[in-house]
């Protein structure tokens, strides 16, 4: 049984529509990867499966649940966009951490405040659950720093941590080595094999072809706001049969990209 279905999403900004009839999807402890151009629509899908936009139209469904469907009018409350954001985990190009809380606080403060609204969750697990996911990346020792001491991607893992913390379905990363030195991006790459070896579900926009090749279960190509190669790395990295993923591929490996 698929974990998420989207069927014909689209959204536009303005007059300009950014996605189109996106369909697909993935089963649990998949990982897709998410690969094509600059403004071919591929952080516009992931912020609307993360709620930070609304699309136009389309349905998002996670185990059977329908989360939007664009053939319901009304506008959603913000409590409804909250518990439907749930679902996923987003990790951001550059970090997005709050300066003014350490590593630890940052990945503690969005549990503690559903903690608020929900008197199942206890603070003392949500705090052992922290530390045990800063462990995992890596930063056992780096717990009680605040971000500007911490490297790039020491700040990344802390992202990762914080976004794992909530549980949710689905985690996903936009370009998540893209604010990096190269130097860097190796560690963070790593950590991501690693969650998608322990069959987390994941959804990663990236640009690292050979990285998306070893990780994936799955590639999608997009290009100008529509699918327009899907399949294994194999046969989508590899095998293109789409022109326009064949001139996208060939531009990356000229260095054009």
């Amino acid at each position: 049984m698929a974990i998420l279905e989207v069927k014909n999403l689209k959204k536009s900004f303005a007059s300009t529509e950014v996605i189109h009839d996106i369909s697909f999807s993935m089963e649990e402890g998949e990982t897709i990867s998410i690969i094509g151009s600059s403004g071919s629509g591929k952080t516009t899908l992931l912020r609307c499966l993360n709620f930070l936009e609304t699309p136009d139209a389309g349905v998002i469904a996670v185990r059977d649940e329908v989360l939007f469907d664009g053939s319901v009018s009304g506008a959603m409350q913000e409590e409804a966009i909250r518990r439907r954001r749930l679902h996923f985990g987003l990790v951001f190009q550059s970090f997005n951490l709050f300066p003014q809380y350490t590593a630890l606080e940052n990945v503690t403060l969005a549990p503690k405040l559903l903690c608020r609204e929900n008197k199942n969750l206890e603070p003392e697990k949500i705090l052992a659950r922290a530390k045990e996911l800063l462990s995992e990346m890596g930063l056992s020792e780096r717990m009680e720093n605040y971000p500007h001491e911490l490297s790039g991607g020491q700040q990344q893992r802390v992202a990762i941590a914080r976004a794992l913390a909530l549980n949710p379905d689905i985690l996903c990363f936009d370009e998540p080595t893209s604010a990096l030195d190269p130097e860097l991006t190796g560690e963070v790459l790593r950590v991501i094999k690693e969650l998608a070896e322990n069959n987390t579900t994941m959804i990663i926009v990236t640009h690292e072809m050979s990285f998306a090749h070893d990780v994936s279960d799955k590639v999608i190509f997009m290009d100008k706001g529509v699918i327009a190669e899907e399949g294994t790395p194999e046969e989508v990295i590899d095998h293109p049969n789409n022109e326009r993923t064949i001139r996208f591929l060939s531009n990356y490996k000229n260095g054009n990209q």
